[in-house]
């Protein structure tokens, strides 16, 4: 089978134009069994390894001829290389190890990157084309299994991101221009292969085999595109379509949290409208079906409370250095829509107190940045909650409250969060035994009456 995997052998690895392109998904599956049982014996072994490719090598030598040429077979092009791409996932899906991973990327770039930007470039309105190049590339990047290692002296890591930015900037551009789609062809049309770009996006930036800082210290403009691309494709979609999507909104908010872990300069520096947008979506996130997006949103809300915190405290102290223009914007508008980061206090404090929070730890943590920032109306908030309470019960409620912030200082340490989530299990143990009495109090009453 390793020496033979041709459409004379397999006839499902011809190109019949009589089936539908995404018929070909099974090749996908057939090439990673494959590309495991090359890998069993595979080693280091070079010469194996292209004897392998022969056929692979010469379906892109095939498409490189057609692009080529100004007249073609579009069919024929096309077919060829969907086909094409779904063997390679499969093969890039199996070589998990470094050595053959590397084996892999070195025959492919850099000689057939240019053919499948090209593909992109040709077929950007046809989705049974690009998903495939695309789920192809965010397979590449993805460091599965730390298979992602260059030697120090290797720019491939830089290489391997600059070809994803184009990818993700040529497809955005692209797809941009094809206007309004109708509502029941937006995912498959649009949605799916920005959702892909997304996640592309997210391995290569969370990949750790880039050093992101060199490509505004050298003026290259890889990691900008990337981004603006990532924004302009982030505010064609309507805030409903977000949640709407589950993969869309699996591989936005993934996507969010490397970006406000690591890049939370780059957030900063955004338009009003554009951190306006960001923020409502991790508002609107919080309260998701979906566990991961909601976690994925507690993070978030984590790391851009953190930096507002210490961006205050600094710009507080008078003797530090002037902050920077783009924290000392982002700080600014946040000060001008106290409201957004209000709300989310008190969604995130309604959640734990009256709903069953399926993840308490990871709503814990930016719960203490979101008081230490709204100090004032915390305090109102915890009376209204207090005042809502039946009157027997107000002085309870109020004790829980002292409890949650017995012992908690006004920083962000490590240490002091640690304390914060191990009041807050008390805090939601002691308000729900609580409310449990209170209804139960009720109920024994009718009962009597």
């Amino acid at each position: 089978m390793l020496n033979n995997h041709t459409s004379e052998h397999f006839s499902f690895l011809g190109i019949n134009n009589q089936s539908n392109l995404t018929d070909m998904r099974c090749r996908t599956t057939f090439y990673t069994a494959l590309g495991r049982l090359l890998m069993v014996d595979l080693g280091e072994d070079e010469d194996q390894y292209e004897q392998f490719m022969l056929p692979l090598t010469a379906a892109f030598e095939a498409v490189a001829q057609m692009f080529s040429t100004n007249s073609f077979n579009e069919q024929e092009a096309k077919r060829t290389l969907v086909g094409l791409v779904r063997d390679l996932r499969g093969i890039a899906f199996a070589f998990n190890a470094k050595t053959s991973f590397m084996m892999l990327f070195e025959w492919i770039y850099p000689s057939y990157m240019p053919i499948l930007q090209r593909a992109i470039e040709l077929w950007y309105h046809d989705p049974a084309c690009t998903t495939p190049v695309l789920k192809l590339m965010a397979e590449l990047v993805h460091n599965r299994s730390q298979r992602l290692q260059f030697d120090v002296s290797s720019p491939n890591g830089i290489l391997l991101f600059r070809e994803t930015s184009k990818m993700i900037t040529m497809y955005g551009n692209r797809i941009l221009t094809l206007g309004e789609v109708p509502k029941d062809q937006v995912y498959a049309l649009k949605l799916k292969g920005i959702s892909i770009c997304f996640s592309m996006l997210k391995a290569a930036l969370s990949g750790s085999y880039v050093n992101f800082g060199v490509f505004r210290l050298y003026g290259d403009d890889a990691l900008d595109n990337a981004l603006q691309t990532f924004i302009k494709l982030l505010l064609s979609i309507p805030h409903s379509d977000l949640l709407d999507y589950p993969k869309l909104s699996q591989s936005y908010y993934s996507l969010l949290e490397v970006l406000t872990q690591d890049h939370m300069n780059f957030i900063a520096s955004l338009e009003p409208h554009v951190i306006m947008y960001i923020l409502s979506s991790i508002s609107e996130g919080l309260t998701a079906l979906d566990t991961m997006v909601c976690t994925g949103c507690c993070s978030c809300l984590d790391h851009i409370v953190t930096y507002l915190f210490k961006q205050l405290s600094r710009s507080n102290k008078k003797r530090t250095a002037p902050l920077n223009q783009e924290s000392d914007r982002f700080l600014h508008i946040m000060q001008q829509h106290p409201e957004m980061i209000q709300q989310m206090l008190s969604t995130v404090l309604n959640i734990i107190i009256f709903e069953d929070c399926r993840n308490q730890w990871s709503m814990s943590r930016p719960l203490l940045g979101l008081i230490l920032l709204n100090e004032k109306y915390f305090s109102d908030l915890r009376s209204s909650i207090v005042n809502s309470q039946p009157p027997e019960k107000q002085q309870a409620m109020h004790l829980c409250f002292e409890n949650l912030m017995e012992g908690i200082e006004r920083n962000l340490l490590t240490k002091n969060r640690d304390r914060f989530t191990q009041n807050l299990s008390a805090f939601r143990r002691e308000v729900n035994d609580s409310m449990k009495n209170s209804t139960y109090g009720v109920n024994s009453n009718d009962m009597m009456s």
